[in-house]
């Protein structure tokens, strides 16, 4: 497994720089500049602030400049704030994100993958039926009109809960549960769909021959099998949702990562956009190394050659 982890590593490490590179290139290839909205910049004044955080080199040179520091850990300085680094800016926006995107993946594993067994086990039955209508509503409203409508009704009209910021536990509930609800029907359904097929299977048929409980069917045989494709799509769910929302960071006002990645980009901070967008690299292909490893936990047939 030692050798198998190594290569997965070392194709980590190519994946985020092609992330960045191409990143890079699509920045550099958008009109505008950290500066365009500067109205009063004088010619001179400009010249001097592009000489000052290298802009005025050309593009490649730029380049190679951004990997050297990214090596030696120097993500940069921010274009649009004065006096804070990008690791600065990061560190202060990513407790936020972690903390929402824990809760969510919290929520949608276990709620997602026990409404899809029951909604298995009940096929067809009134149970079942209704988890499938929950979850394709889930599925196909998005997540911003589910934002829009728990502000409306927990915040406005019954005063439950708060409409922005931070604070108490009450804060993150509305951006824990609209952030989840799209990857809960997924996840949900996933199961459902998994499950059933297993459950025809041969070896099913033969431990209920057997004279096993049912319990000991499902739990033991079935959902080994069965959870394979959820453990796949969950990986890089939660490295999606950790690193934060930019749509519902921006409708409850959370300064998380998701909204620092939507700013960076309106305000053309290179180092910013950069920044997260490594990050962002470095957490999914994590996510997925770690869902590769987890694979051999959950069915031994699966070997790494």
């Amino acid at each position: 497994m030692g050798r198998y982890i190594l290569k997965r590593i070392f194709s980590s490490v190519i994946t985020i720089w092609f992330i960045m590179t191409l990143t890079f290139i699509l920045m550099k290839s958008i009109p505008g500049d950290p500066f365009v909205s500067e109205r009063a910049m004088t010619p001179q004044v400009k010249a001097a602030v592009y000489a000052k955080y290298g802009l005025d080199k050309p593009e490649f040179e730029q380049y190679l400049t951004y990997m050297t520091n990214f090596l030696k850990g120097d993500f940069g300085v921010s274009f649009n704030r004065i006096g804070l680094t990008t690791q600065d800016i990061i560190k202060g926006g990513f407790p936020y994100s972690l903390k929402i995107g824990g809760w969510a993946s919290l929520f949608i594993i276990v709620v997602g993958i026990f409404l899809g067994i029951i909604a298995a086990l009940r096929q067809n039955k009134v149970s079942d039926r209704t988890v499938m209508f929950i979850s394709t509503l889930g599925a196909t409203i998005p997540s911003f009109v589910f934002a829009t409508g728990y502000l409306y009704f927990f915040s406005k009209k019954l005063g439950w809960a708060p409409s922005f910021g931070v604070g108490s536990w009450k804060h993150f509930v509305g951006p824990v549960i609209c952030i989840g609800m799209f990857s809960l029907s997924y996840v949900t359904r996933l199961t459902r769909t998994s499950v059933l097929d297993v459950l025809q299977q041969d070896y099913i048929r033969t431990a209920r021959a057997k004279g096993l409980s049912e319990f000991v069917v499902i739990g033991k045989h079935a959902l080994r099998n069965a959870l394979i494709p959820v453990v796949t799509y969950i990986g890089p769910m939660i490295a999606g949702i950790v690193t934060g929302s930019f749509v519902i960071e921006k409708v409850f006002g959370i300064a998380g990562i998701g909204s620092l990645f939507t700013t960076s980009i309106l305000g053309r901070d290179y180092t910013l956009i950069m920044g997260i967008t490594v990050f962002f690299g470095i957490f999914l292909v994590t996510a997925v190394l770690i869902v590769d490893i987890v694979y051999v936990l959950i069915d031994p047939r699966i070997k790494y050659d």
